[in-house]
């Protein structure tokens, strides 16, 4: 059983780096479309000031979230049931996801159109 949960964090851990660089890539390309073709659609500034406001919370989950994991894994019995494999497996996963939070916040689609990317 040892090793199984930090392969699945990591091809999960994977999957969110991956979709996050898909997602920054494809904003930025309708971004640029959309300056192309005369600016982008009206968004309340509101929606994107709400969106960078919650940024520093998402990075406080990730920190807090590791540092939990790493605690519980030292100081209590974990290493009976994970292997360090597993523990940095699932710290990858912790990282990916925030990361993947951050640049959908960062990179929002709001006013843009994604019809032709």
């Amino acid at each position: 059983m040892s090793y199984y949960i930090g392969i699945v964090a990591l091809v999960l851990g994977a999957f969110y780096f991956w979709r996050s660089a898909r997602h920054r890539k494809l904003v930025i390309s309708a971004r640029e479309r959309a300056d192309a073709n005369g600016g982008r659609g009206e968004v309340d500034p509101v929606w994107t000031a709400m969106g960078m406001s919650f940024m520093p919370l998402f990075l406080f989950y990730g920190a807090f979230a590791s540092l939990l994991l790493i605690g519980g894994y030292f100081l209590s019995d974990l290493k009976i049931y994970l292997s360090l494999f597993d523990l940095f497996g699932l710290l990858i996963l912790i990282v990916a996801y925030t990361g993947w939070i951050v640049i959908r916040t960062h990179y929002n689609k709001l006013g843009l159109d994604f019809a032709n990317g």
